[in-house]
């Protein structure tokens, strides 16, 4: 049974800020979650809250403080009622009675499957059900100064091989640059990302970008304004993509009720972990979204499961999960993630990450460790 479970807060500087809706990000902070059992099998996983509570209610600091002073404490707990050992699918029961936190809790959830897998020696994509051994992947482009840069930014990532560009917009800052683009590559896979930065009132400007055949918009309007998100999709040709609405399966349900929505993009951290990953999907499935995979600019810990989780069958849009040197001078993996031809990256078939982890990177990132035998807790 795991033992030990140690925490490290990480800030990894990213290579050039990603401009939001919210704005810049300029370094990455993360939690990694290290579970060690009695025999030396190890789990991994990262929680990918953001530095600041703009994406969700969720950031470093409190996933810290909710890890050390909630969620440890009742996973030790869970630990020592599983007599027969313990099952990655249930952990979810250990926090039953702790209400949001998703990213908090899926760090932990997805450090036990991880666990699990190596302790067991099989894939984690075996697990999981995953049925690719390449992904497709698209760049993210934030936004820019000028339609100058933009252009550049996204001359650079189609010369790179990416399948997809994803543009970020925002009220303003949207038509002149999805023109511009969609004039300059007629035929590239072309999506936009709003973050939740419209209202209501903008919905004639979001239907102008129908004319340029996107993918998808991408979380258009804020989260929970569920009413306004169906009227708009009823408005809209091009599908709408839920992100930050979507972190339970009830929500989903209330969103293909509603007609909210076509296109779902997953993020484990984001949903609670691994299992409910797996059952919002089986639900999107049920109700006829497509679904991809998207990112958080994880460290290489969260790319790799976040590669896991876009092999599964459901997934049909490219993911997000690009090669880590597109952010990072350098990860916390022994090897870089790479393309493994452009635009594809091959899908990890690890019995769990902890062999691709340095530690010696995993330390010099560090600002903060946290260290507990969960047989005394």
């Amino acid at each position: 049974m795991i033992q030990v479970c140690a925490l490290h807060r990480l800030s990894l500087p990213l290579k050039f800020p990603m401009e939001t809706a919210h704005g810049p990000i300029r370094e990455k902070q993360a939690i990694l979650v290290r579970m060690i059992d009695e025999e030396g099998a190890e789990g991994w996983a990262e929680c990918v809250a953001l530095a600041e509570p703009t994406y969700t209610e969720e950031c470093t600091d409190t996933a810290w403080a909710m890890l050390v002073q909630h969620l440890v404490p009742r996973l030790a707990k869970w630990l020592r009622s599983q007599a027969t050992g313990a099952d990655p699918r249930s952990v979810g029961a250990a926090f039953h009675d702790v209400r949001g936190n998703f990213m908090s809790k899926a760090a932990l959830e997805m450090a036990m499957w991880d666990w699990y897998a190596a302790r067991t020696g099989q894939p984690l994509t075996t697990l999981l059900g995953g049925d690719r051994d390449r992904v497709e992947v698209g760049a993210t482009i934030g936004l820019s100064e000028s339609l100058d840069a933009l252009i550049r930014s996204v001359d650079k990532a189609v010369e790179q091989g990416f399948r997809r560009v994803k543009l970020k917009i925002a009220p303003g800052r949207d038509r002149a640059a999805i023109e511009a683009i969609r004039r300059r590559y007629p035929d590239l896979a072309l999506a936009a990302d709003a973050n939740g930065s419209y209202r209501r009132e903008d919905a004639s400007a979001l239907q102008q970008l129908d004319a340029y055949q996107l993918q998808f918009i991408e979380q258009p309007i804020p989260e929970g304004d569920w009413l306004d998100l169906a009227d708009l999709q009823g408005a809209l040709r091009t599908p709408i993509c839920l992100d930050e609405s979507i972190r339970t399966v009830r929500e989903l349900k209330l969103a293909a009720r509603l007609g909210a929505a076509r296109v779902l993009n997953v993020k484990p951290g984001r949903l609670g972990g691994f299992q409910a990953t797996l059952d919002v999907l089986h639900l999107a499935r049920e109700a006829g979204m497509s679904a991809w995979v998207g990112g958080m600019y994880e460290t290489g810990v969260g790319r790799v499961h976040g590669l896991i989780v876009a092999s599964l069958p459901v997934m049909r849009y490219a993911t997000d999960l690009g090669p880590s040197d597109r952010y990072f001078e350098q990860d916390v993996l022994k090897a870089p993630i790479v393309f493994a031809e452009p635009g594809m990256i091959t899908v990890p078939q690890c019995a769990g990450v902890a062999d691709w982890v340095d530690l010696d990177a995993v330390r010099r990132f560090s600002t903060a460790t946290w260290t507990v035998d969960l047989r005394k807790l």
